[in-house]
């Protein structure tokens, strides 16, 4: 059960329990030996010790008339813990005011100083599942050209899925046809008189015109059905397809 107590006793003891008996029975130099070996390196895990201890061995060094050293371990006590108050049952008067001076000169330093001291949330990223598959990018649209195109005359069909010269060669040809016999036809009918037939000047005219008119029918519906036999033939379902 003693040890027991004593083990409790000793746990609630502060790190700076000698420091600090020794600052307060004026052994000075013992209690900056105390502090420099708990603060450097530092060997406290608490913002609260770390601030006392700094400030503590702050007033051993203004008692030791070295106003420089001081001053520096104020600013890190204060940094340390901006909230640090001093026991005035403690600290001499003369030492409280010069804390109070040094948080007012160096207030810039030692706010740096405390945001120096906070450490980042770090955020943990997102790991993907083992056995998550990533997904792959969409395949680019697509538009299927029908082959209902190729019943088009002059080469439609040929220009819409992609085959421009043959299309080009319908296009004029079929073109060239189907004037001449338009023209023809046309000017035959413009020689006829207002009976319907005609006259013994114009009946030979008349006669070429109509051939012609039948000779270009019959090249554009000749030129029309190998279009249409060619594109058909040429593009199996499912040819044609272009990306959008």
């Amino acid at each position: 059960m003693t040890g027991l107590l004593v083990a409790m006793v000793l746990s609630l003891a502060s790190p700076l329990d000698p420091a600090r008996e020794a600052y307060q029975s004026g052994e000075l130099a013992q209690a900056r030996a105390e502090l420099e070996a708990v603060l450097y390196p530092l060997r406290l895990d608490d913002d609260g010790l770390e601030a006392e201890a700094h400030l503590l061995l702050a007033a051993t060094y203004h008692a030791q008339e070295d106003p420089s050293r001081a001053e520096n371990e104020v600013v890190l006590g204060l940094a340390a813990s901006r909230d640090a108050t001093l026991d005035p049952l403690v600290y001499p008067p003369d030492f409280i005011a010069f804390v109070e001076r040094v948080r007012t000169v160096h207030g810039e330093r030692i706010a740096a100083l405390a945001a120096a001291r906070r450490r980042p949330i770090l955020v943990p990223p997102v790991l993907a599942s083992p056995g998550a598959v990533p997904e792959r990018p969409a395949a680019p649209a697509v538009a299927t050209v029908s082959r209902g195109w190729y019943l088009v005359p002059f080469g439609v069909g040929h220009f819409q899925h992609g085959k421009h010269a043959k299309g080009t060669v319908l296009a004029v040809s079929q073109g060239a046809f189907f004037a001449l016999s338009a023209a023809s036809l046309g000017g035959a009918l413009a020689l006829r008189g207002d009976d319907g037939l005609y006259s013994a000047g114009d009946a030979g005219k008349a006669r070429g015109l109509n051939v012609s008119y039948l000779a270009g029918a019959y090249a554009f519906a000749a030129l029309y059905a190998y279009g249409v036999l060619d594109g058909f033939l040429s593009s199996p379902e499912g040819a044609g397809e272009r990306a959008r």
